[in-house]
């Protein structure tokens, strides 16, 4: 055996014998655990509650949902002193089907999402710009 092999089986076993981490999202950190989970709630929920995403049988809807940006934000300590250990904002795109015009039309949101323990909170709907992932003031 390789004498690098050796030390690399030992390191994989031992890895094994620790405490189960929490299972991470897509970036692999566990603070985000349930993050991808919670967007796809969210992306649910425009489906639900957009009147151009509700669609009828001459209407598409919405389609073509894109997670364009996430950003995470720094947690205040009164924040942590409540238990929060993740803030994220996340850009989604999607196309809506506009009657007006008669084909569907590029349209996104924003969110922050919070963590709190092992539940993720979702802020009201915010405005922003996906090239960057800054939001703005005030609310959709």
């Amino acid at each position: 055996m390789s004498k690098f092999l050796i030390p690399t089986l030992a390191a994989a076993l031992l890895a094994g014998c620790g405490a189960p981490t929490p299972k991470a999202d897509a970036s692999g950190d566990p603070r985000f655990a349930g993050l991808d989970q919670a967007i796809r709630v969210w992306r649910a929920d425009i489906i639900k509650t957009q009147a151009a995403c509700k669609g009828a049988a001459a209407q598409p809807g919405c389609r073509s949902f894109e997670v364009a940006c996430k950003v995470e934000r720094e947690i205040a300590p009164a924040e942590q002193a409540k238990g929060v250990s993740a803030k994220v904002v996340a850009g989604m795109s999607w196309e809506a089907w506009s009657a007006a015009h008669a084909e569907a039309l590029p349209v996104s949101g924003f969110a922050e999402f919070t963590r709190t323990g092992a539940t993720w909170s979702r802020s009201a709907p915010l405005k922003g710009d996906l090239t960057t992932c800054q939001t703005f003031g005030s609310k959709a």
